[in-house]
C-alpha cells in the first residue's frame, strides 16, 4: 500500500539534496522557507477544487471555490448527490463555466458508481493517473495536483504547468516552448523531491508577483 507522505519530513532531506544537484534552486528554497501545507481535503471536495482551478489563476479560482464550498455548506457540505441534485443553473451562478459544471457533475456520477475512487492512495502514481484521466474532465494536469496536494506524494512533477514554465525560464532561462521531456529530463536533477521543487518553483513566481 502506497502511504500518504509526510512533506514536511522530507524538507531537509531535499536541502541536502539539493547543495549537491542545484545551488540555483537550493538558493530560493532557503529564501523562502518551509513551505506549509494546508489541511488535505477529502478525495471528492479535492478533485472538484482542483476542476474548479483549471486554467484559472490563483485568485480567482480561490473565490469561485470559496462560492462553491459555501453553497455545498448550505446543503450539508460537499457530496456527490449535492451536486447531482443541483440545477446547472444554480451551479453556474457560483461562476462556474457550463464546461466545468459538466466536469464536476460527470465526476459525482463517478463517484456513486466507482468505489475504487475512495481507495486511490493504495495505488502507485501512474495508476492514479490513469484511474483519474479515465474521467471525463480530468486531466492529467488535475491528477498530478491531486498526486502532490491530496496524496502527498514527493515525486511529481507537471512540464504543463504554466507557472513552472516561467519560474524555469526564469532561473534557468529555459524557453517557454520547451517540450515536455525537455523539461522532465532536466527535473531529473530534482528527483526524488520533485513535488518540494515544484511549489518552491511558484513559490519564485508568487515572490515577484
Amino acid at each position: 500500500m502506497m502511504h500518504i507522505h509526510r512533506m514536511n519530513e522530507l524538507h531537509s532531506a531535499f536541502i541536502a539534496h539539493l547543495s549537491h544537484e542545484d545551488p540555483i534552486l537550493l538558493r530560493e528554497v532557503e529564501r523562502h522557507g518551509e513551505l506549509p501545507w494546508l489541511p488535505v481535503r477529502p478525495y471528492f471536495d479535492a478533485l472538484c477544487f482542483a476542476i474548479i482551478g483549471q486554467q484559472l489563476s490563483t485568485k480567482a479560482a480561490a473565490t469561485i471555490a470559496r462560492r462553491f464550498e459555501a453553497w455545498a455548506e448550505g446543503y450539508g457540505g460537499l457530496k456527490p448527490d449535492v451536486v447531482l441534485y443541483a440545477a446547472v443553473s444554480e451551479l453556474r451562478t457560483l461562476g462556474l463555466s457550463g464546461q466545468k459544471v459538466s466536469y464536476i457533475v460527470a465526476l459525482a456520477e463517478s463517484w456513486n458508481t466507482r468505489p475504487d475512487l475512495r481507495r486511490l492512495e493504495q495505488l502507485e502514481d501512474e495508476e492514479v493517473i490513469k484511474t483519474l484521466t479515465a474521467i471525463k474532465g480530468i486531466g492529467k494536469w488535475t491528477a498530478q495536483m491531486f498526486l502532490l496536494f491530496t496524496l502527498r506524494r514527493p515525486d511529481v512533477f507537471a512540464p504543463k504547468d504554466l507557472g513552472i514554465k516561467k519560474a524555469m525560464k526564469r532561473l534557468y532561462n529555459l524557453p517557454m516552448a520547451s517540450s515536455d521531456c525537455t523539461l522532465i529530463k532536466f527535473s531529473g536533477r530534482w528527483k526524488p523531491y520533485r513535488s518540494l521543487a515544484c511549489r518552491h518553483l511558484w513559490q519564485v513566481l508568487d515572490a515577484v508577483d
